[in-house]
């Protein structure tokens, strides 16, 4: 994988990552409260550019126009058969009722819950056969948009999330991905919501059991666009400066957010000034972006910057590469990391040389300013170090989307305390040599055999799903097809290995190679193709054939069923055609 070359001079970045400034960081962002369009936000924004201009690196303050749901304030209180007030909080992008109290009756139905660190943000109801219309519900788990989707969808009057804890964790429950557009603006979330902790949800719960309950709750949000900073920093490579990785975070936060995502904010510093320090070492170029609207608008930071810089993007980026929730305490374990398959090996050896440790990687989720998958750009990393689950299950935490698997996630105790400087250096040195052996490696490390070995297991699953309802042979040729010719090109592109980053012949096998993830990435991550962004919702493998799935369970001959078998037609000549047009490609 990386050469003799890159790993000598990683070396010297890593020698000198040390922690001064992010404890400088860490310290200054523990006193300010980052939400989005707040002055906190501005003044943290600030306080990173001040290092910037010390050091004199070249960056960019933008000033998008996000739109964002920030929340103001929430209650809950029952009116019979007693009176009682609980603490609530409301997600972002929920219905705000404003000055009135809506009333209504209470009805407690199951919803599906997520088992692990690689399933909180999948899930759905359980109503059966309850009739939900025009009551409140109330429900298990965190506020996720597919589940307010779906009671919004069967009419619901508002619904209660029963959080897993003592704490009420803060969240955003619109299925937009980023600010929306003409196709999404009808699809934000048509119901008030709210969230409750676990003890105060078991005791609602049991009186829902007893018989009649009778709540008022009250939400208020503020929502429009505002103008919020984004943070751009390019620093340029010696050999190919068109080219660069896009390693970035977000900055604005639920409270204080040490862990998600202080954290990172303090690590992407650090790294702008290593790479920066050292500029003469990179063959390609490193653009650092620190994002607002994460929080308050499902990654409309990012999402504005794919927008806005989507040709580019399209053109120059090699790799895009998520840096949330690093060095948090207890968080010893790399077994639950994202990437995509073809950066599978390059992940692993990176994580092992880098800090000795073994890992997994997952098919990246929905999620974690992914906004850059409709254009194809190779991905790594997500959530970074987790605590492992014999710790996790010894300290009874239930599943978690960031601070490193603490519970304190999205919630007023993700303080200084969720840090840990050990296990942050560490993760600064996972992300340091991988960010620089992608800019240094002559060859892109990425090998789309593993993808199309991907696409068979997926396409061999849904075969199975379907039955004789509907064949994929023609699909399966095509992959098998396909991967013979990758695995002859990368026999070719093994003797360029040790190549210049310069040289014509290295320059075109890795023009491929991105052409390969331009065409195969939006394939197996998106149903809206490209330059448009996925909603905020679980995308299976190849989702234009993923409905196999549901084929055995629908009556055959009856109005559904040729409407799914139509789709799946049109969703194999999606995957066929792209498949032909990734081997032209290596033609």
């Amino acid at each position: 994988m990386a050469t003799i070359q890159v790993k000598e001079t990683e070396k010297i970045l890593l020698d000198e990552l040390n922690l001064d400034v992010p404890k400088a960081v860490l310290n200054k962002f523990s006193m300010l409260v980052r939400e989005s369009s707040s002055e906190d936000e501005r003044i943290a924004f600030d306080f990173l550019v001040d290092f910037l201009k010390e050091w004199g690196i070249p960056h960019t303050l933008h000033q998008p126009s996000i739109y964002l749901s920030v929340p103001v304030s929430a209650a809950l209180k029952v009116s019979r058969p007693t009176a009682k007030t609980y603490r609530a909080k409301t997600p972002a992008f929920a219905v705000s009722t404003g000055d009135d109290w809506l009333s209504g009756e209470v009805v407690y139905t199951g919803s599906k819950q997520a088992k692990g660190l690689d399933d909180i943000f999948a899930g759905g109801i359980e109503v059966g056969d309850l009739d939900v219309a025009g009551k409140i519900v109330l429900t298990d788990g965190l506020a996720m948009p597919r589940k307010v989707k779906e009671f919004g969808e069967l009419g619901v009057k508002a619904a209660i999330f029963i959080n897993p804890g003592k704490n009420i964790h803060d969240g955003i429950c619109t299925p937009i991905w980023g600010s929306p557009d003409l196709d999404t603006i009808d699809q934000e979330p048509v119901i008030p919501v709210i969230a409750i902790n676990l003890e105060d949800g078991n005791e609602l719960k049991e009186l829902c059991a007893q018989g009649d309950v009778q709540v008022e709750l009250q939400t208020e949000h503020k929502k429009g666009w505002f103008e919020c900073p984004l943070l751009d920093i390019f620093i340029e490579g010696t050999e190919d400066p068109e080219k660069y990785v896009l390693l970035h975070g977000h900055l604005d936060s639920w409270t204080v957010g040490i862990g998600d995502n202080a954290t990172g904010d303090a690590s992407l510093l650090e790294m702008a000034r290593v790479f920066y320090k050292h500029k003469d070492k990179l063959k390609r170029s490193v653009r650092i972006a620190i994002w607002p609207g994460h929080s308050t608008g499902r990654y409309a930071g990012s999402t504005w910057f794919a927008d806005e810089f989507a040709l580019d993007l399209e053109d120059n980026c090699v790799a895009q590469v998520n840096c949330d929730s690093p060095g948090c305490r207890w968080a010893t374990s790399y077994d639950y990391m994202d990437w995509m398959s073809e950066v599978d090996a390059f992940c692993k050896e990176a994580i092992q040389d880098s800090v000795g440790q073994g890992s997994k990687g997952v098919r990246p989720s929905r999620a974690g300013d992914y906004s850059f998958n409709n254009i194809g750009i190779t991905s790594f990393y997500m959530l970074s170090s987790s605590i492992p689950e014999d710790v996790l299950a010894q300290k009874g935490y239930y599943p978690v989307g960031g601070c490193g698997a603490n519970i304190e996630w999205h919630t007023e105790d993700d303080l200084l305390h969720v840090a840990d400087y050990d296990i942050l250096m560490k993760d600064l040195k996972v992300y340091t040599t991988s960010v620089f052996r992608v800019l240094n490696e002559p060859i892109h490390p990425y090998n789309f055999v593993h993808t199309l070995d991907e696409f068979t297991q997926t396409i061999t699953a849904y075969q199975e799903a379907a039955g004789e309802h509907f064949s994929f042979t023609d699909g399966l040729a095509q992959v098998a097809e396909l991967r013979g010719a990758l695995v002859e090109f990368y026999e070719h592109v093994e003797s360029l290995k040790e190549g210049q980053v310069s040289e014509a012949e290295v320059k075109d096998a890795n023009e491929k190679i991105l052409g390969l993830g331009r065409i195969l990435i939006p394939l197996n991550f998106s149903r809206r193709g490209k330059f448009r962004h996925d909603p905020a919702l679980d995308v299976p493998a190849l989702p234009d054939i993923a409905p196999a799935k549901d084929l055995l369970s629908i009556k055959a001959g009856s109005h559904l069923y040729n409407v799914t078998l139509n789709h799946l037609r049109r969703g194999q000549n999606r995957l066929i055609w792209s498949l032909k047009e990734a081997q032209k490609l290596l033609k």
